[in-house]
């Protein structure tokens, strides 16, 4: 029984119930896909700007910042590097 113990757990092999999940998983993680992407684009551009100028102060605070923001989205979540879709885990076969 799930956890509110009315209703069965849903069949691993329902590829309805999984492309529910999947999309839902999608939906949640998109705005931060998209802030990442938005910080890529933003460093990418101050990278550029600094070095056609690497004694503007500010610009190197604002590559500073915009690192420090993408490591910490990095952090907590992994799967956004990894080079694997996070969408693997829903399709693999549970270890053990």
């Amino acid at each position: 029984m799930s956890e509110d113990n009315k209703t069965p757990p849903p069949d691993i092999r329902d590829p309805d119930w999984l492309l529910r999940r999947i999309h839902k998983f999608r939906k949640d993680v998109q705005h931060v896909e998209r802030e990442y992407l938005e910080l890529r684009t933003l460093l990418r551009d101050a990278e550029a700007a600094l070095r056609a100028d690497p004694e503007d102060g500010e610009m190197l605070v604002r590559v500073h910042y915009l690192k420090g923001r993408m490591e910490d989205l990095e952090k907590r979540y992994p799967w956004l590097v990894s080079g694997k879709a996070p969408e693997i885990a829903f399709w693999a076969p549970p270890a053990g």
